[in-house]
């Protein structure tokens, strides 16, 4: 008897803890996750194992396995976060606001490293992170309470969203000189406003705006600057329009350039894994340009396969967006929707030359240890999310289940 009322009390004790999730993962995720991961881990070891034996000496493997450490820790947090209901978040995401602020700040302080000529990591004792990171996140679940709590279907709602979030990209911009952060969460911004709002000819204007204002201003650069004058940015934008120019193509344009060869030079199944030519030219090119390598060592075909996960990723995001069973939760996976999206087609169209150069990493697949746990972080709430909405659905069919049973065991009784 004593036995029996200890396990019953035990019982009791984890029922009373409402927001652990007891519902399974959505496998299909979770394992098109892994998958990225691991290829990263592989192309980065192909991409690096030159570099880093230049840097490490006989550890030609040190980039790949830090990648695979970090991959390790964001996995593990990832695991913890989705077992905890992402309702226990919505009232600290306010902080995500002023604690973006402040670290932005912190990188004029004495724990700002600088590196590649620009602020924009913080060293904390033997971490050293790149704030662009953890300020992503933080912008997500702040722009999902905000919108949730202050709906942006009048304008001065729109405005407080847009000001907070000009705020934070203008300090990124400016502070750690990181112009592709502040388009990024700039961009999650207007798309979960847009997702938000239920007219959208606005939004169809200003981007017809937008896109006038950036060919006003190419056109601008290419008539009346030189690469002298305007900063680096204008520099990037003449390499960009004139990549065999002498006076860009061994310095500005350079990877880009490389990166067309190792695309052309890759044909349909490529050279094979770890024959790449072009990263022995190219600067770090298990950073930013590790899809050019990816094209030049597994071709079109393996380009294509990748393409196929990251829409097969962006599919299961979709889905559980539109599963979700409140608006804080289908905003948290659609601003992680957003992310992904922009830095793939940023990167892709980096590489590609489509646009001037700019720093987007391609997401699980790019160098960087900061950047795959904030976003196993990120995918952390977007299991939460799915989790609880498959658990509330369950209930949801129990209950109706046992109404049925109801109406006809009373139905029956009536009849007799």
């Amino acid at each position: 008897m004593k036995q029996r009322r200890r396990t019953k009390k035990k019982k009791k004790r984890i029922v009373r803890i409402p927001w652990i999730h007891k519902v399974p993962m959505d496998y299909n995720l979770l394992f098109s996750l892994i998958f990225l991961i691991v290829f990263g881990i592989i192309m980065i070891y192909s991409a690096s194992y030159y570099n880093a034996s230049q840097v490490y000496g006989i550890a030609g493997y040190s980039f790949a396995v830090q990648q695979a450490r970090a991959a390790v820790i964001g996995i593990v947090g990832m695991l913890l976060i989705s077992m905890i209901d992402y309702h226990v978040w919505e009232k600290l995401s306010f902080w995500g606001f002023p604690i973006s602020f402040l670290l932005i700040l912190l990188l004029k302080t004495p724990l700002g490293s600088e590196s590649h000529e620009a602020t924009r990591w913080l060293q904390i004792g033997p971490i050293n992170f790149q704030v662009a990171e953890p300020v992503k996140l933080l912008m997500i679940l702040f722009l999902a309470a905000f919108i949730k709590k202050y709906p942006v279907r009048h304008l001065p709602n729109i405005l407080r969203v847009g000001f907070c979030s000009l705020l934070i990209s203008g300090m990124i911009f400016v502070i750690s000189d990181n112009m592709s952060t502040a388009i990024i969460i700039m961009g999650i911004s207007i798309l979960l406003i847009f997702l938000s709002h239920p007219n959208m000819k606005y939004f169809v204007m200003a981007a017809g705006i937008l896109l006038a204002v950036v060919v006003v201003a190419v056109i601008g650069i290419e008539l009346f600057m030189d690469g002298s004058s305007g900063g680096f940015r204008v520099t990037r934008i003449l390499a960009w329009l004139h990549p065999t120019d002498p006076a860009y193509a061994s310095g500005v344009a350079l990877q880009a350039s490389q990166a067309l060869y190792a695309i052309g030079s890759g044909g349909f199944w490529g050279r094979g894994l770890g024959q790449s030519l072009i990263k022995f030219k190219m600067p770090e090119p298990h950073n930013d340009f590790i899809l050019a390598i990816i094209a030049e060592e597994l071709g079109a075909f393996g380009v294509l396969l990748l393409f196929f996960l990251f829409i097969y990723l962006l599919y299961r995001l979709y889905h559980i967006a539109q599963s979700a069973m409140d608006l804080y939760g289908r905003l948290i996976v659609a601003g992680v929707f957003c992310q992904i999206a922009i830095q793939v087609v940023l990167n892709v169209a980096v590489v590609t030359s489509v646009i001037p150069t700019t720093g987007v990493t391609l997401p699980f697949i790019s160098y960087g240890g900061a950047s795959i746990c904030f976003l196993l972080a990120e995918f952390g709430l977007v299991f939460s999310v799915d989790k609880y909405s498959r658990d509330q659905e369950i209930k949801r069919r129990a209950r109706r289940k046992i109404e049925r049973q109801w109406e006809n065991e009373l139905g029956g009784n009536y009849d007799t």
